[in-house]
């Protein structure tokens, strides 16, 4: 079974090079310097990437979500003091992300189904717009997503559903191999949009493996990886929740491009990776 897939960039959001790619020297402030005072040279105009999938008979699945609104009006309302200080570079599209979804014939109020890579603020902050929706995320990313310390990594509550709309999955309990990658889940039993266990961004991360029409495969990284060149080099990125986790996903997906060179692999802040999908929807921020 393949699927067809449809790419929405739905922000730009600068970062710090310093930050997508760990220096070799680094003190104990370097990561406020970083993250919240922009300091450390060049950066990355990294896009914020939201997915349609469409399945011949299960419909159409999101991969992440884009925008509220108040991330463009009203940051610190949507993502908090915090996460809005993080984030007070981001330049959210003109379209926003539901007319983005309408153009492309997909009505916010009936979707179905989301796959969730993983549940930080970038991620989510569309959640609320889809209301008929039930998402799906690991039991390791719900869980610190609303744990106590949730706030200081990146997850803002309000985002999120309530859990009777959650959609969980455990790689421990139902993981199997696939190429390259220790633990996957084939979500609707026909090979079309397999789920893998890339945890190192956030201890619950998932990446998607889809088999796109024409018989390519297209690798949804989410943030296992900011970059292709995170991918090839083997480069940390200033924070992970896992440097030992991330580093194994790494060579998992740099194992993947080896072994699958005519695959398109998209990590989703990666600058001109989603470029690969050709045709894919585009809908560039302001």
């Amino acid at each position: 079974m393949q699927v067809e897939l449809d790419v929405l960039v739905t922000a730009i959001a600068p970062m710090p090079e310093r930050y997508v790619f760990r220096p070799e020297k680094t003190s104990r402030l370097t990561p406020l310097a970083v993250i919240l005072l922009g300091q450390g040279g060049e950066t990355i105009e990294a896009p914020c990437l939201g997915y349609v999938v469409r399945h011949p008979t299960a419909g159409a699945i999101l991969i992440d979500t884009g925008f509220h609104p108040d991330a463009a009006t009203a940051r610190r309302k949507d993502f908090g003091t915090a996460m809005a200080l993080m984030f007070r570079k981001l330049r959210v599209a003109d379209e926003p992300y539901v007319e983005q979804l309408s153009g492309l014939g997909i009505d916010a109020n009936r979707v179905e189904r989301v796959i969730m890579t993983h549940l930080h603020v970038d991620h989510t902050s569309a959640m609320r717009l889809l209301p008929s929706a039930t998402f799906l995320c690991t039991t390791a990313e719900w869980s610190d997503a609303t744990g106590p310390k949730a706030g200081g990594n990146g997850y803002v509550a309000h985002h999120l559903p309530p859990v009777e709309r959650m959609e969980f999955v455990d790689f421990s309990q139902h993981g199997e191999p696939h190429g390259p990658f220790t633990t996957t889940i084939d979500l609707l039993g026909d090979g079309s949009i397999r789920l893998l266990s890339t945890p190192g961004h956030t201890h619950g991360h998932l990446s998607v493996l889809l088999q796109a029409t024409g018989g390519r495969q297209v690798l949804i990284v989410g943030d296992a990886a900011y970059t292709l060149r995170s991918v090839h080099e083997e480069r940390l990125p200033l924070l992970t929740r896992s440097d030992e986790a991330y580093l194994r996903s790494l060579r998992e997906i740099k194992a993947f491009c080896e072994q699958t060179p005519d695959a398109i692999v998209v990590p989703t802040h990666d600058p001109t990776a989603w470029q690969q999908l050709g045709d894919a929807h585009m809908r560039e921020a302001s």
